[in-house]
C-alpha cells in the first residue's frame, strides 16, 4: 500500500496509479510503493514506453485508485521528482520514480 501525506491532517492511501503515456497513446499502470525514506514512488522495469514519456519535474495528471474499489477514483497533478536506476532498494533492471502530489487540482471521478 502506497501513502500520500497531502496536508498534516489527512493521509490518503493509495494502491496504484495510472497515466496516459503520449507515445504511442496508451495507459500506463503502476503499484504504488513506500518506503521510510519516500512516502510515494513508483517501480518501472528498465525498457518500459513510460520511462520515454516521462522526465524529472514533470507534472502529469494522474488517476489514482483504492484497494477498495468502491472508494471513487481520484485524478491528481503529480510531479516527477526523480527517475533513478536503484537496486539498493531491491529492484533489480528497474527506475525508481519519485512522485510528489500538487493539491491545487485534486478532482474525484465517480
Amino acid at each position: 500500500m502506497g501513502f500520500v501525506f497531502e496536508n498534516q491532517n489527512e493521509i490518503k492511501d493509495y494502491y496504484s496509479a495510472e497515466f496516459k503515456l503520449d507515445q504511442p497513446k496508451i495507459l500506463y499502470q503502476f503499484k504504488i510503493r513506500k518506503s521510510i525514506s519516500e512516502p510515494m514512488f513508483a517501480v518501472i522495469k528498465e525498457g518500459s514506453k513510460a520511462l520515454d514519456n516521462i522526465k524529472e519535474g514533470d507534472i502529469i495528471n494522474m488517476r489514482y485508485h483504492y484497494q477498495d474499489q468502491s472508494i471513487p477514483v481520484e485524478s491528481k497533478d503529480t510531479k516527477i521528482k526523480y527517475i533513478t536506476k536503484d537496486s539498493t532498494i531491491g529492484f533489480k533492471d528497474h527506475y525508481v520514480i519519485g512522485l510528489d502530489i500538487h493539491p491545487e487540482k485534486n478532482l474525484i471521478i465517480a
